[in-house]
């Protein structure tokens, strides 16, 4: 069962906040959840919850570069919180708002509402489009060498993309997902159309290059077939918790949509 909570915050003043802006939205969740700042001290991997991004009606505020963003003030942003911790989301529903001075303003945050997923699953389809809202950080299998350098691709490679889906899924999920990452998965989903960018973004003084736009995928694999049922569940998941590394904060947010013939 996921769990979506959805904010709304108004800074009392202009407010000038970091590039990528789950900086704050993080903070400002510290105030609700108890549970979640225990949680992100552990080094447990692929955490079940994720942060978004601030967002003004909807859209993803952060910058490339080190630019910084400015909120106007009086003005009412967003952000949402999935997570698969129920007690997490009683304590938030506890607090259901805070005000909190940061940045030289003060934040009015409230809890806006609480949704829950029990049957994740997109509806069948021949084509798929994955928008990636927020740079996706995806990493290649890293190998057995002394540099910890991170590497990341600047394209969504099926069995890369499909992998990392898989390996927060496993970690959460009861029911485990194999046979998915391998060749033979490119047969059955396919990059059809695309249109990607490459950009770098920090947080804090950490470069992170990564990049958004979208993917037009085919999903040839026989109806009713496993591998046609995993990979539906895959991209609904996704849509609640991305992809990719540090997707807990906010980076490869996705939004996947079916798509008819004639819209490809």
């Amino acid at each position: 069962m996921i769990f979506i909570l959805n904010f709304e915050l108004t800074p009392s003043h202009d407010a000038i906040i970091p590039p990528f802006t789950s900086k704050l939205s993080r903070t400002l969740f510290l105030e609700f959840s108890p549970s979640y700042s225990k949680l992100i001290e552990s080094e447990e991997s692929y955490k079940p919850i994720r942060i978004t991004v601030v967002k003004d009606e909807g859209k993803p505020l952060y910058s490339t570069g080190k630019r910084k963003i400015t909120l106007t003030g009086g003005k009412t942003y967003s952000f949402s919180v999935s997570t698969m911790r129920e007690e997490i989301v009683k304590e938030a529903i506890k607090v259901d708002s805070v005000k909190k001075e940061l940045f030289n303003t003060t934040f009015d945050v409230q809890l806006k509402d609480v949704k829950i997923k029990e049957d994740v699953g997109l509806e069948d389809s021949r084509f798929y489009k994955v928008y990636f809202r927020t740079p996706a950080l995806i990493q290649p299998p890293r190998p057995r060498i002394k540099n910890k350098m991170n590497r990341y691709v600047l394209f969504p490679y099926v069995p890369l993309f499909l992998a990392s889906l898989v390996s927060h899924w496993n970690k959460n999920m009861s029911e485990k997902i194999v046979g998915l990452t391998g060749s033979k998965t490119l047969y059955y989903f396919r990059e059809v159309n695309y249109r990607l960018k490459p950009v770098t973004v920090y947080y804090g003084n950490i470069p992170n290059r990564g990049f958004i736009g979208w993917v037009i995928y085919e999903l040839r694999a026989k109806r009713g077939s496993k591998i046609r049922e995993n990979v539906k569940k895959l991209l609904d998941y996704g849509n609640y918790f991305g992809v990719g590394k540090s997707r807990n904060i906010g980076f490869g947010e996705i939004e996947v949509k079916l798509l008819s013939e004639n819209d490809k």
